[in-house]
């Protein structure tokens, strides 16, 4: 099977380091209020107005550099590709969101031995990427993207994440990676 799997917050822990971020140095950007109006644009590098631009600009190579990984998730990524299935990771990721962004996440997914088959950064149209690549599930933190995609037949699953658990949904969600591994051996 091909499986595409976002990878901020599906298999990296991205919101919550932002959120410590956003603690930290927030104040520098944000009124207090802000950051639960604004982290769902932050998570999806929207750049929707300049203090945002500015606050993910500043501090994106370091979050990028020092996310911690989702728990079980290399060991699930590992089985499913001993298995015979293939990752594709989509992300938004990329020159679109800063300079080097491509670099520095191949890094840093070789320095924590995440395997994959195939990359595919600025993916601001996932659905494009996962028809033109044959996909046949994705896993994305994404309730608007999640939905889309199964709109248009394609099957998907929602990791839940601080950022989306309240967001009421169809679509089948996941909470974690021994989850979303039971969840693809039972589709098989």
């Amino acid at each position: 099977m091909k499986i595409g799997i976002d990878i901020d917050d599906v298999i990296t822990d991205s919101s919550r380091l932002f959120k410590e971020y956003f603690e930290k140095y927030g104040s520098r950007y944000f009124e207090p209020d802000e950051m639960k109006e604004n982290l769902i644009y932050i998570m999806r590098g929207n750049f929707v107005n300049d203090k945002i631009k500015k606050f993910i600009l500043t501090y994106i190579k370091e979050i990028i550099s020092n996310v911690k990984l989702k728990p079980n998730a290399v060991e699930v990524l590992t089985r499913l590709r001993e298995s015979g299935d293939e990752i594709f990771l989509i992300t938004t990721r990329g020159i679109k969101v800063f300079e080097g962004a491509e670099e520095l996440t191949i890094k840093y997914l070789k320095d924590h031995n995440v395997p994959y088959d195939n990359i595919i950064f600025n993916a601001y149209n996932k659905d494009k990427e996962i028809k033109e690549n044959n996909i046949e599930l994705m896993v994305d933190d994404s309730v608007e993207i999640c939905e889309n995609l199964n709109l248009k037949g394609i099957k998907s699953y929602l990791f839940t994440t601080d950022v989306n658990k309240n967001q009421n949904t169809s679509v089948k969600r996941v909470f974690d990676w021994l989850d979303l591994e039971k969840k693809i051996i039972d589709e098989k």
